[in-house]
């Protein structure tokens, strides 16, 4: 996959703040970070830093995840006051809440990854950690 325009933007705005540059280094609010960063190639969550994934079943800007699915695949959820940021994007699921998607894609985490950086649910037919082309 490659990066977009806006998603570059953001993913360099989330590194900056990272980068401790000391005074005057752009430190954005909450509604301003991006639900997702590139660490490794990978997208993670930005507050947990557990990958992300996609599945094959859903549709742009539709999760088909649901039930039981979503026990196991959590999706990456969106506030009532989170809105579309760059190539991020917020859809309405079946349930009534709210998730974020990158390019249209819903996101996912697996619930049975424990630390940061594992992509072992890769191994689950259909589902595909999301990664960002170098």
């Amino acid at each position: 996959m490659r990066i977009r325009g806006g998603l570059a933007v953001l993913l360099g705005a989330a590194t900056l703040t990272g980068c401790g540059m000391g005074q005057g280094a752009f430190t954005p609010n909450a509604g301003e970070m991006p639900p997702a960063i590139q660490v490794d190639g990978l997208m993670v969550g930005t507050s947990s830093r557990m990958t992300l994934y996609v599945s094959d079943a859903d549709a742009p800007q539709v999760s088909r995840c649901n039930g039981p699915c979503a026990q196991e695949w959590p999706p990456l959820l969106a506030s009532e006051k989170d809105r579309d940021r760059g190539d991020f994007s917020v859809l309405s699921r079946a349930d009534g809440r709210r998730q974020w998607a990158l390019m249209g894609r819903p996101l996912y985490f697996w619930s049975q990854e424990n630390r940061p950086g594992e992509a072992a649910g890769e191994q689950q037919p259909g589902w595909h950690a999301f990664r960002v082309a170098p």
